[in-house]
């Protein structure tokens, strides 16, 4: 029996039972090369890398975008904040009038400016929409203004001052609302005395025991001629009982801008 040629293309398989049976040698089983796989490899890691990269270039710009689209940091608030409308809306009187206001009416002996007289034009204030006078002396800055409410202080020299502050009062400004909202300024626990429908005053000569003139006038307008009541004005004012005359001068000129029926 002959030997099979060893031959590297030539399968290693056992003998065929036909050649057991007639003793003839079986020609070699060969099998077609197997193809190339390393270029194909090659391409599949090439095209897996580059693909790697556009999804990690893809997270990169997607976050130098959520980076650049960041707003940025809220500046810190100062220490000084400005009060919100609720605080100007509401106040924390230590001693609020006496309710209900009792008949008054308007006092006729307060002296007005006359016009030879000295005084101020005080005009444009923002959210406050009228115009008064004032003593020559006088000046009238801005504390805080809010959507729904102006606070100025106004005063100079020997002639006394204070806070002057306009509100809006929720339509219709009903006299529950009026009266809720006059509860909330300070006016040394004096009994109101109203004035025609819509405004009411107190005035004092005593003030935390000492002797000073204070005087109060909370009213209530049209910021609109003809519309609904929806402003309220609150004019707090304190002076030496030498100079109580210049307060009364204020408020009478700005009772007559604001004064309605």
């Amino acid at each position: 029996m002959s030997t099979p040629v060893d031959d590297p293309a030539v399968a290693r398989v056992g003998p065929s039972s036909h050649a057991e049976r007639n003793d003839r040698p079986v020609p070699p089983l060969r099998f077609p090369p197997r193809p190339p796989v390393k270029r194909r490899r090659a391409g599949l890691v090439v095209a897996l890398a580059a693909l790697a990269g556009l999804v990690a270039g893809a997270g990169g710009t997607a976050a130098g975008m959520s980076l650049r689209d960041d707003p940025a940091p809220a500046p810190r608030p100062s220490a000084t904040l400005a009060p919100t409308d609720e605080q100007l809306l509401l106040g924390d009187p230590t001693a609020p009038g006496v309710e209900p206001p009792v008949g008054g009416g308007w006092p006729s002996s307060w002296p007005t400016f006359v016009s030879t007289e000295p005084t101020k034009p005080i005009k444009g204030l923002d959210g406050v929409g009228f115009d008064f006078r004032v003593p020559p002396t006088w000046n009238c800055e801005q504390v805080a203004t809010a959507a729904a409410a102006a606070h100025y202080r106004c005063g100079g020299g020997d002639a006394g001052g204070g806070d002057l502050t306009v509100r809006t009062c929720e339509t219709p400004c009903t006299e529950d609302r009026r009266t809720a909202l006059r509860q909330r300024e300070e006016a040394w626990g004096l009994q109101w005395t109203r004035s025609g429908p819509f405004a009411t005053w107190a005035e004092t000569t005593q003030i935390d025991g000492k002797r000073m003139y204070g005087l109060v006038y909370v009213a209530f307008w049209r910021s609109t001629p003809e519309g609904q009541i929806d402003r309220q004005l609150v004019v707090r004012l304190t002076a030496p009982l030498a100079t109580s005359d210049h307060l009364k001068k204020v408020v009478n000129s700005i009772r007559d801008e604001t004064f309605t029926l």
